[in-house]
């Protein structure tokens, strides 16, 4: 579970959700050490195994590590969410090659790590696994100030349903789940959302008047890892309380 560990995040409502289902859970993040030890002493309440296991999903030698180290601690993987991500508000002719190569990096080149590093452990141990993708609305909404995230989302959704397609004769299944608006440390930043007039504004285009908590993110996640979700693949589970339908 990568991108897990900070409080109010996305990574960490699933991570609490699958470890209410019963799963061990690797936990990954990284510069957020103090919180990831404990979230999973959290996780470890619950009577299920966890380890923290810090590393940047940008850096592939990393990401090996990374699998390594978790199925010796936990044993051969059954799941993997590619969740990690970061966001910079910038206008198109504003965005900074820093900016650009740090969102590609992270959210793209490192799902793709990620994802590649753990199929390849699955198809390994003869695993029929679950691999869920965390992308964003994004994938359908384009957003001002968000050029680069919103192509990052874009890629996310080539690379889910590319793998579903060649992945399907190992028994793995791979989908993408798509917040909106989510109450978030990512979001704390937005410029939309600094005042309460701006929160008004937006909450107006969600049918469901609210933003989503982190674990309603994790449900989905808990559900497309199950044995329900066993015949869906390549999926878009779109986790956005309306907010698609309501602007558009």
């Amino acid at each position: 579970m990568t991108g897990a560990a900070r409080e109010r995040g996305i990574g960490r409502g699933i991570a609490q959700c699958l470890a209410e289902e019963g799963c061990a859970v690797a936990v990954n993040d990284l510069g957020a050490d103090a919180d990831g030890h404990a979230l999973v002493a959290e996780l470890r309440t619950l009577g299920v195994a966890a380890e923290y296991v810090a590393a940047d999903v940008s850096d592939r030698s990393a990401v090996d590590a990374m699998i390594a180290t978790v199925e010796d601690r936990l044993g051969p993987l059954d799941f993997v969410c590619s969740n990690a991500g970061v966001a910079d508000w910038q206008s198109l002719l504003d965005v900074t090659e820093e900016s650009f190569d740090r969102l590609v990096a992270v959210n793209l080149t490192g799902a793709f790590n990620v994802c590649q590093a753990a199929t390849a452990a699955m198809v390994a141990s003869g695993r029929r696994g679950r691999v869920v993708i965390t992308s964003s609305v994004h994938v359908q909404m384009p957003f001002p100030e968000m050029a680069v995230y919103g192509a990052t989302k874009g890629g996310l959704k080539g690379l889910v349903e590319t793998m579903a397609i060649e992945l399907a004769e190992h028994g793995i299944t791979v989908n993408h789940i798509g917040p909106g608006w989510v109450q978030s440390f990512i979001n704390d930043t937005s410029p939309s959302l600094q005042t309460d007039a701006e929160v008004a504004a937006t909450l107006t285009l969600i049918p469901a008047g609210r933003p989503a908590d982190p674990r309603e993110l994790g449900r989905a996640v808990v559900y497309l890892c199950s044995a329900d979700g066993e015949y869906v693949t390549g999926a878009y589970v779109r986790v956005d309380g309306g907010f698609v339908v309501g602007k558009y």
